[in-house]
């Protein structure tokens, strides 16, 4: 009760804040307290009387008039404050806030007739004025139905002399009546003009619970063809808006091309940032394009090509990503911090299409300009990484061949180990770990350490995989390692069913790594691997509800059977967040 009490004199305080700050008078605001207090207590009748009281001697009272309301509602006695709103009403007939009161409560109390009269008392009170249609029409719309809302709406429309009056209320009407094609007409009108509208247009749409990207495309195209220019940029940003790509990027061009300077720089500058956060990577790549092209400084142009690779490269346009880096290059001071920068990244997005000559003439070309540069060990591992996957281990060798660094030094370990000679590969696989950032140093570490530990035909297997895997083919990788299981010596079977559920985890091939774990702890229930092998497994059934209880278990056996296990306080973790999840 206590409780209650505190957030009845809460609510009760807000709605008396304006009457205090206002013109209410000390002994009203006493009055509205006092009553407050009765209810709080749960004295219905007491805080009835004290209102009632407060009303008769000032029915003009608001504050007291809904809290009135309140007490009213919470007694079930709704129906009696009706006289007490006719006597406030003849007061203040324009008293919008008490109009719609009674009509909720004529609603409420299911007085059909009166309803009806109610609403016909408001829109004569408030000629000319859309706000009694409109709110007239919510409630009609719950006694009566779409069609009679329809109705006040269109009277409403009538009254105030506007065609697009209430345009955004009959558009939503329409909508949840079936009439697509009316909706989209007045959507149309609610967008205005000057196409002010268009958010709140585009948030409609965007939230009906069928066929909204055909209906917005019915939208767009109307808008696209209408006279006033505000109404066309609303039909790009609400094509933007609801995802529609074609449908915007035929509108931004046709739009743009009739713009002068100035506003076609704002539009492209508007577009390109609405696309870039819908994911919409064509548009984007194509406004920042076209603003590039129109850049006045170098500093803009530098600015607005770096956007411009981003967006290309998310649309997987490495060409035009490469040819605005090459711009950016060429507008920096040659042998600065930013150039070198900016050139190892136009090396980068040219390295997956070059040959073997041309990819050593890219490093050679780098090294030269900047001798010593920290990337260059990275971009030399790239390129001897893309010709590995080509087959050309001679060349990979060539392009690294005078650099020493984590990443080639990796690239040499993977290449070794594929090429038979696992102990000096995993000796250079260990000597990389250091200047891995460690998520890839732990992985490199379980790969090499199994190396030293399984039979000679294991590890011939798993050095096959692990260049597969290193290579992008982790699903490959793992394939062939569940495959080698079948003849491996019994003491390999549970390392490489891990390893290669590991590498299916990588390559974002889950069902094959639930697959693999499965077969791990039905047929190898005590295999040091495991305790591992089922946190895993359970995070991974845990991701949908109809595993949850199978997660649940799993992390039970786990904590029974290896209570001590490394993995054991992330399994009690995991374990306490899915009982959460799943309780009372």
């Amino acid at each position: 009760m206590r409780r209650h009490a505190r957030w009845v004199l809460l609510v009760a305080g807000a709605v008396a804040l304006p009457f205090r700050l206002g013109a209410q008078a000390p002994a009203q605001t006493r009055v509205l307290r006092d009553a407050a207090e009765l209810e709080a207590q749960g004295d219905f009748d007491g805080a009835e009387r004290v209102l009632r009281g407060l009303l008769k001697s000032d029915p003009s009272s608001s504050g007291g008039l809904f809290a009135l309301e309140r007490v009213l509602r919470a007694k079930g006695a709704l129906a009696t404050i009706l006289p007490a709103v006719d006597t406030f009403l003849a007061h203040d007939p324009s008293a919008s806030g008490v109009r719609y009161m009674k009509l909720r409560v004529l609603l409420e109390v299911d007085s059909v007739a009166a309803l009806q009269q109610a609403a016909e008392q408001w829109f004569h009170a408030e000629p000319g004025s859309d706000v009694p249609f409109r709110e007239v029409s919510r409630v009609f719309e719950k006694a009566f139905g779409a069609h009679r809302a329809l109705d006040v709406l269109r009277r409403g429309r009538s009254a105030t002399g506007h065609s697009d009056a209430l345009a955004l209320e009959m558009a939503d009407l329409l909508a949840a009546t079936g009439d697509a094609e009316g909706a989209v007409k007045e959507w149309t009108r609610a967008v205005g003009d000057d196409g002010a509208g268009a958010g709140i247009v585009a948030s409609r749409v965007g939230s009906l619970p069928r066929d909204r990207q055909e209906v917005g495309r019915r939208l767009v195209s109307a808008l696209s063809s209408a006279r006033e220019g505000g109404r066309r940029k609303a039909a790009a940003a609400i094509a933007v808006d609801l995802g529609l790509e074609a449908e915007a990027l035929k509108s931004c061009r046709e739009l743009v091309n009739g713009m002068d300077a100035e506003s076609r720089d704002a539009f492209l500058t508007d577009m390109a940032g609405r696309a870039r956060k819908r994911g919409l990577t064509e548009l984007s790549a194509w406004a920042y394009g076209e603003l590039g092209r129109d850049a006045a400084t170098p500093g803009e142009r530098r600015q607005i090509d770096q956007r411009l690779v981003e967006a290309s490269l998310a649309q997987g346009d490495t060409a035009s990503a490469l040819e605005a880096q090459r711009r950016v290059v060429a507008l920096f001071t040659p042998g600065s911090v930013d150039r070198r920068k900016a050139t190892a990244l136009a090396v980068r997005l040219e390295i997956p299409g070059a040959d073997r000559t041309t990819l050593r003439t890219l490093l050679d070309g780098f090294r030269s300009d900047f001798p010593d540069a920290p990337e260059t060990d990275g971009l030399a591992a790239s390129a001897a990484a893309r010709l590995i996957a080509r087959g050309d281990s001679a060349g990979a060798v060539g392009v690294m061949e005078g650099i020493d660094g984590p990443r080639t030094t990796l690239e040499r370990g993977y290449l070794l180990v594929g090429a038979g000679d696992v102990p000096t590969g995993r000796a250079a696989l260990l000597m990389a770990v250091n200047g891995l950032d460690p998520a890839e140093a732990t992985g490199v570490i379980q790969y090499a350490g199994l190396l030293g530990r399984l039979s000679e035909p294991g590890t011939a297997l798993l050095a096959k995989a692990g260049l597969l895997a290193h290579l992008g083919r982790g699903a490959e990788a793992a394939g062939l390692l569940e495959i080698g299981t079948d003849s491996a010596a019994a003491s390999d079977r549970p390392a490489m069913l891990a390893e290669a559920a590991r590498m299916a985890d990588a390559a974002g091939a889950d069902s094959v790594a639930v697959r693999l774990r499965d077969r791990l702890l039905s047929e190898h229930p005590d295999a040091p691997e495991v305790p591992e092998a089922s946190l895993a497994l359970a995070r991974s059934r845990a991701r949908t509800p109809a595993g949850h209880d199978e997660a649940v278990r799993i992390l039970t056996d786990l904590l029974t059977e290896h209570p001590n296990a490394a993995v054991a306080p992330d399994a009690r973790r995991e374990l306490e967040r899915l009982q959460r999840r799943s309780g009372p």
